[in-house]
């Protein structure tokens, strides 16, 4: 057997492996609130602004780079094989354990509107495919700089023989878990004008096995932007409380 033959029967039995653990799997739908939890943000504003807001589609500044190498943790002495995805949904055949399916451009703004609302910050808050779908007097404009999505497959130096330690409970893999992004509030009749702005970014991490998480890893998306959505909902509820000026279209 040559050295390429070989090297294709080791990666294959990796893919066969993590293959096998489809029946692992749960959901991979985009759900928010985190399911996890179950909860929205526990951020409440004293009294709504009388304003109505809308919340747009945020706009898509993601990279394109897709890194497919698990099967370098088919060759021994190599610990590890690692998958990148700047964008996991247009992945075109990942792992099953890969597969994500969201749309983060409208999903995201979808659950930022949801938070928004039960922060009670404004008489209303809706999604709007686009600024002219209603009457609005503030309007939320987000930027989508990440949402990195990085596996590394662990055969701990044994190449296809490694297989055998994730059924025995020790990790199988590691995820992590990145969104970056934006948002910025204008008023409805000069989106020039900034009333407010963040930038928020998180990063999780979690191990996995065939006998726990390994569901979860498509599932920290909602968890992650819920926890970058923190600070953001936090910062605007004061404002609200504090010096409700700030958020007002007409100063």
């Amino acid at each position: 057997m040559n050295s390429s033959l070989a090297s294709l029967c080791r990666g294959l039995s990796i893919v066969l492996s993590v293959s096998l653990l489809a029946g692992c799997l749960g959901n991979r739908n985009w759900e928010y609130p985190p399911a996890s939890t179950g909860a929205y943000l526990d951020v409440k504003a004293k009294t709504p602004l009388s304003a109505k807001a809308v919340v747009l589609p945020f706009e898509d500044l993601r990279g394109r780079d897709m890194e497919e190498e698990y099967w370098k943790a088919s060759i021994p002495l190599v610990r590890y094989g690692e998958t990148t995805y700047d964008r996991p949904e247009e992945a075109a055949n990942p792992e099953e354990v890969d597969v994500v399916n969201f749309d983060p451009p409208n999903d995201f703004a979808k659950a930022t509107v949801a938070e928004l609302q039960e922060a009670g910050l404004f008489s209303s808050v809706t999604f709007a495919e686009n600024e002219n779908a209603g009457p609005a007097d503030l309007v939320f404009r987000g930027r989508l700089q990440s949402t990195e999505w990085k596996r590394r497959l662990d055969t701990y130096f044994l190449g296809p023989i490694g297989v055998v330690f994730w059924f025995l409970g020790a990790p199988m893999g590691e995820t992590e878990t990145a969104v970056e992004l934006d948002l910025r509030l204008t008023p409805a009749s000069d989106p020039s004008k900034v009333l407010w702005s963040m930038a928020m970014e998180y990063e999780g991490e979690k191990y996995d096995s065939p006998y726990y998480n390994l569901e979860d890893a498509v599932q920290s998306y909602p968890g992650a932007l819920q926890e970058a959505l923190r600070p953001a909902i936090i910062d605007l509820v004061q404002l609200a409380d504090e010096d409700p000026s700030r958020l007002h279209a007409g100063q």
